[in-house]
C-alpha cells in the first residue's frame, strides 16, 4: 500500500512539473503540501528580480552589475595626463589649514596647483593658505582665479590654489592629472574616498552617482538650495552617527577626478549622499564634443 501511494506521488508530480513547464510557471512545494510560488530571497537564494531603472525616479535603487563589487575598496590610483604614470591618491591629497586650524582637504592635480572647494573656507577675504603633503611636507600658497589656470569655466564653487614652490616630493612635477573629458551618468561606478586624519590614511568605497532628485529628496531640499542641478550625487553606502567634514575630498572614476566634495560625507546626519561639484578638463571635454559632431555629421543634417 505504502508503495502504491509512492507512486502514485511520483507520477502526480511528473504531471504538474510537465503542466508547469508547459504553462511556463514556476512553483515549488514542500512534502505532503500544496503547490505555492516561492519567491522569497530567504528560502530561494537564487531567485532574483529585476527591476527597470528610470533615469526621472528618485527613489530608484542601481541596477545590478555583476562585474562591480560595491562597498570597502582599494585606495584609487590616478593617472597622470603626459606620462600615463599611476600615482596612488594619498600622493597628491592636502591638508589645508588657516590661522593654524585645519579646515578640509584638497587635491594637487599639477605640479602647483591644488583644488578644493569654496565650502572650505568662512574668511573669503584671505587669499593665503597652508597646507602639508602627505610626508607632512608645508606648503604655502594663494587663491586665484580659475581663469587664471587651464580650469577655465569649471563650477565657480571650485577653488584654485597656485602654490609659491614646487613640492620636493611631487609625483606630478611636469605633468598633471587627469580630469574626467566628459559627464558622468547616472548610476556609474564611482570610487569615494576619504581620508581619515586619525590615521594618516584613505578610507575608500566603490559606489554609484544617483540622481539629483535622490539628494534633494534626503535632504528635504525640494527648492534644490543645497542640491543643484550642477552638481553630482553620490549614494554613501557608509552611514555614520555624525556628518564627517570631508570637504574636499575628490570623487574618482576611470582613474580621474571628476568632483569635489562640498557638504561633507553623511552631511545632514544619515542622508546617505554626498554632493560633489564637476571637475572636468575643458579642453578635453571641447575635443570630445567636437569629436561628436563630427561622427553623426550634424552639420550634413542641418544643410
Amino acid at each position: 500500500m505504502l508503495r502504491l501511494l509512492c507512486i502514485i506521488q511520483i507520477l502526480l508530480l511528473a504531471f504538474l512539473a510537465i503542466e508547469s513547464e508547459s504553462k511556463n510557471t514556476h512553483l515549488h512545494r514542500y512534502m505532503l503540501d500544496s503547490y505555492k510560488a516561492q519567491h522569497n530571497p530567504k528560502t530561494q537564494m537564487d531567485y532574483k528580480r529585476r527591476r527597470t531603472v528610470s533615469r526621472d525616479d528618485p527613489t530608484a535603487s542601481a541596477p545590478n552589475n555583476n562585474t562591480v563589487e560595491y562597498g570597502h575598496s582599494k585606495e584609487p590610483i590616478l593617472t597622470l595626463t603626459k606620462s600615463d604614470r599611476k600615482v596612488p591618491l594619498h600622493e597628491l591629497m592636502v591638508r589645508i589649514y588657516q590661522q593654524n586650524k585645519y579646515i578640509c582637504m584638497g587635491t594637487l592635480i599639477s605640479e602647483m596647483l591644488v583644488i578644493t572647494a569654496s565650502t572650505c573656507f568662512d574668511d573669503d577675504n584671505n587669499d593665503v593658505v597652508t597646507m602639508k603633503m602627505f610626508d607632512d611636507e608645508a606648503l604655502d600658497g594663494k587663491k586665484v582665479a580659475l581663469n587664471q589656470t587651464y580650469l577655465k569655466g569649471a563650477d565657480p564653487m571650485l577653488v584654485a590654489i597656485q602654490l609659491t614652490n614646487s613640492p620636493k616630493n611631487s609625483q606630478v612635477t611636469g605633468d598633471t592629472v587627469k580630469l574626467c573629458d566628459s559627464e558622468l551618468e547616472i548610476y556609474e561606478p564611482i570610487d569615494l574616498p576619504l581620508w581619515i586624519r586619525s590615521r594618516h590614511s584613505i578610507h575608500s568605497q566603490t559606489t554609484y552617482t544617483i540622481p539629483i532628485q535622490a539628494c534633494r529628496l534626503r535632504m528635504r531640499d525640494p527648492e534644490a538650495v543645497i542640491a543643484t542641478d550642477t552638481m553630482i550625487c553620490v549614494k554613501n553606502m557608509k552611514y555614520t552617527a555624525q556628518c564627517q567634514m570631508a570637504i574636499g575630498n575628490p570623487l574618482v572614476h576611470d582613474e580621474r577626478i571628476c568632483g569635489i566634495n562640498v557638504a561633507g560625507h553623511n552631511c545632514p546626519t544619515f542622508t546617505g549622499v554626498n554632493l560633489y561639484i564637476r571637475v572636468y578638463d575643458a579642453l578635453a571635454f571641447s575635443i570630445m564634443g567636437l569629436k561628436m559632431i563630427k561622427d553623426y555629421r550634424i552639420e550634413d543634417t542641418v544643410l
